[in-house]
Order: structure tokens, then C-alpha cells, then sequence
């Protein structure tokens, strides 16, 4: 089974606990480093997560949760890298990354 890189930039008052729960849903290694911007903003906290790709549809409704609460900044999925990613722009990257592949027990 193929392994999977997402990275997930966001508030850094919502990274210890998206962190926790990808770790939990996936069992999966999150690498989390400190961002400082530039502009005067506040720190981001950028997550990487690896995870096997059965597990990763556990990850996918909490993803969906950090983004629907405006806590997620940039997520970075294979070649494609989206800012301030809607529900519906993380959903179909999912969905269009999954048909890519022959995992039919993801596609359900």
C-alpha cells in the first residue's frame, strides 16, 4: 500500500489538537515545524503528515473540519498546493486523487 505526504498549514491555535487527531485517526507520523511570517501575521504551524493510504480516509473529515473552521491556511497534496482551501476544493482534491489510483476501498 502506497504511502501518502499531506501538509497542512495552519493557525497555530488549532495545530496540537488537528495533530492529535490525525495521529489518532491514522496512526500515521505528523511532523510539525513553526512558521514565522514575514508580513507581521501570526505564526502558522506547518504539519506534515504521512500516512499509509487505507488509513487516509479517516484523516479526510477531520481535515475538512480544521478547514471549515477557517483554521487551515494551505494544504499541499502531491503536485497541488491550495490557500485557503474550501471544503469543497479539499473534497475534490481528495476524490480526483483516489480515482487517480486503484484503491477500491477508498472509492466507497
Amino acid at each position: 500500500m502506497d504511502n501518502v505526504t499531506l501538509a497542512i498549514e495552519c493557525e497555530s491555535d488549532a495545530a496540537d489538537s488537528l495533530a492529535i487527531a490525525q495521529t489518532e485517526a491514522s496512526r500515521g507520523n505528523v511532523t510539525r515545524a513553526e512558521k514565522n511570517s514575514l508580513d507581521g501575521s501570526l505564526p502558522t504551524v506547518l504539519q506534515i503528515m504521512q500516512i499509509v493510504v487505507s488509513l487516509a480516509t479517516a484523516v479526510t473529515p477531520i481535515v475538512t473540519g480544521y478547514i471549515a473552521s477557517k483554521k487551515v491556511k494551505k494544504i499541499k497534496f502531491g503536485e497541488i498546493e491550495i490557500e485557503n482551501p474550501t471544503r469543497e476544493q479539499w473534497e475534490r482534491l481528495w476524490t480526483e486523487y483516489v480515482s487517480q489510483r486503484d484503491y477500491p476501498a477508498l472509492k466507497d
